[in-house]
């Protein structure tokens, strides 16, 4: 009798331990059992996450752009959480300096992503206020639009996702903020997403680039107005090789658009190369093209996804109808003339650069 009554406390015992086990395993979960298998930049909806660091020191040091520890908690159901302790850094040569609140570089190396699409990504690129003021609020909405706009374009882009930030301050100041940002799709993701490979841009040459993908990247720069961009050493360019397609060009991915006339940012200025005079004159600087089917196609992909992409522009919640009426006027500034494709291919014919710039 003793004997049984010791094994059925062993069975209680084992199976409380099992239970709590269970239970303690669970706050530490991998990321992958609690977020969406759907693809996380393929959700619209911000993603809530709190991000908690010493944020007067990382504005303090941000022009010097080196890492602090911080946690990571992330929502994705909106209550329970993931916390991850992750390292983070200013990124950014000219917001680092500008910026009192610069865009940040997620490490993930201590504390690694598990069990999802970003399962071995260590760094994650997240775009943020820049300062505290509606108006840069309301910047960030605007770069976010302009990637979701050539996503529409091309798959060959960034995808982005929407978070709803909270920030605490565990420096002297106490700091918390509430505010709006996005994460980037990173490189190594886009890359496995389009079976290609990732190519040094320091080795690449104008005659490298796809004269079809380059055309159509540089119309895009010319619809949002930006000139902060260029072929040559990758200026906020990426360039990647598909692994499908047996082809000697590398297809251009661009980023980084605050610059830009669609987001039209009080800082914004064109680039020394071009010749405009604001940025929201638009100034097409892609390659010059010996087969005129090149702009010609270019121009006929913007026609096709003008619904799609005006719907997307109006449909944003996250902007006031003063901001999207803003950037309205100027996409259809951009129809007017995609309307006349000759006289678009004139005006890119004439405004094109050498394969060297």
């Amino acid at each position: 009798m003793k004997s049984l009554f010791t094994v059925l406390c062993l069975v209680v015992f084992l199976n409380f331990t099992f239970a709590q086990q269970e239970k303690d395993s669970a706050l530490f979960e991998p990321i992958g059992q609690t977020l969406d298998n759907i693809g996380f930049f393929d959700v619209d909806e911000p993603l809530k996450i709190t991000l908690k660091y010493d944020i007067t020191s990382f504005v303090k040091h941000k022009a010097k752009g080196e890492y602090l520890p911080a946690e990571l908690a992330i929502y994705p159901t909106g209550t329970d959480s993931i916390v991850k302790d992750v390292r983070l850094k200013a990124r950014g040569n000219f917001r680092r300096g500008h910026c009192s609140f610069p865009p940040i570089y997620l490490n993930f190396k201590t504390d690694p992503i598990n069990q999802t699409e970003l399962e071995g990504i260590r760094k994650v690129k997240m775009v943020t206020h820049c300062n505290s003021s509606k108006g840069y609020q309301a910047y960030v909405m605007r770069e976010y639009l302009a990637y979701r706009i050539y996503n529409i374009l091309s798959d060959n882009s960034f995808r982005v996702r929407l978070l709803d930030i909270d920030y605490i301050d565990t420096g002297k100041k106490k700091r918390h903020y509430q505010q709006k940002g996005f994460l980037i799709e990173p490189v190594e993701l886009v890359t496995k997403r389009l079976h290609a490979i990732e190519v040094n841009s320091d080795v690449v040459f104008g005659k490298d680039v796809s004269p079809d993908e380059g055309t159509l990247v540089a119309l895009y720069e010319y619809f949002i107005g930006n000139t902060d961009w260029r072929f040559k050493g990758g200026h906020n360019m990426k360039y990647i090789k598909s692994m499908d397609v047996v082809t000697n060009y590398l297809i251009p991915v661009p980023y980084d658009y605050d610059h830009a006339g669609i987001v039209n940012t009080s800082y914004a200025m064109p680039q020394e190369w071009s010749k405009a005079d604001k940025v929201t004159e638009r100034d097409y600087l892609g390659y010059c093209q010996t087969n005129e089917d090149n702009y010609r196609e270019a121009i006929d992909l913007f026609n096709a996804k003008k619904d799609e992409i005006i719907n997307t522009i109006e449909t944003f919640e996250y902007l006031d109808m003063k901001d999207k009426k803003n950037i309205l006027s100027f996409v259809n500034e951009f129809y007017v003339q995609a309307k006349q494709p000759k006289n678009l291919i004139w005006k890119m014919k004439n405004e094109c650069r050498d394969i060297d710039f």
